[in-house]
């Protein structure tokens, strides 16, 4: 495989833009209330950063129905579905009146961030998210199989050989590239609805360091978000 270029995504300056100013949330104490008056949140993190627990920590506080998108997309074989029929899917998803989604595939987060109230974005260090992501590996393999998609998941349990992900290797690959390729995508995308408020749950190492990177960069895009850190987002539902 030819080694790939460095390439960093930057937020795009618009010299004549205005701020996308979303919802002022609390910060002090930190965000319980945000949760309670939003109806429909969006979950998106690189894969290990801990997304899939939040969302269901989220789930737990507010009532609200949960959809985790890896059960959705993949087949019991880790297929993928077609694309206009995984677009459907997610409409669907979106049009609901109440809801939690957690999970990313970029291509299809307008969809879904149309109708956000609230968007969570997790950035965690690739390090803390690859040794997770590891970690779970290592935990399917001496079956235990609740990190599986739905349907992989039933056809481990029913007894069938099934591995801990669709391919390893390109997973450890997008964890270690999505701050550069998936996190500022992400970020802009907000502005395709500036009435949801933005949170960046910051992860723990060099937490103040990054927090006012990430200020400096969402000035310049133009984008208003409340950055905490992870621990903060305990505070809903006492986790």
């Amino acid at each position: 495989m030819p080694a790939a270029r460095r390439r960093t995504h930057q937020p795009s300056h618009r010299p004549a833009h205005e701020p996308t100013h979303h919802p002022a949330l609390p910060t002090d104490p930190p965000w319980p209330a945000t949760v309670d008056r939003s109806a429909r949140i969006l979950v998106l993190g690189s894969p290990g950063s801990g997304k899939t627990t939040l969302a269901a920590r989220l789930a737990r506080a507010t009532g609200l129905p949960l959809h985790h998108l890896d059960d959705l997309y993949w087949a019991a074989d880790w297929t993928r579905p077609d694309p206009r029929a995984w677009e459907r899917t997610q409409r669907r998803l979106a049009a609901g009146p109440r809801w939690i989604i957690e999970g990313n595939h970029l291509p299809t987060i307008p969809v879904r961030m149309a109708r956000a109230d609230l968007v969570v974005l997790l950035d965690v260090r690739p390090r803390t998210c690859a040794a997770r992501a590891v970690r779970r590996a290592l935990a399917i393999r001496r079956g235990h199989h609740d990190g599986l998609p739905a349907l992989v998941r039933a056809r481990a349990e029913a007894g069938h050989p099934v591995s801990a992900t669709q391919d390893f290797p390109r997973l450890l690959w997008k964890i270690a590239r999505f701050r550069a390729r998936s996190l500022w995508p992400a970020i802009e995308h907000t502005r395709d609805n500036p009435h949801a408020a933005l949170v960046i749950a910051v992860g723990p190492g060099r937490a103040h360091r990054r927090r006012a990177r990430l200020r400096r960069h969402l000035r310049r895009a133009g984008v208003s978000a409340t950055i905490l850190t992870v621990r903060q987002l305990d505070a809903v539902g006492e986790v």
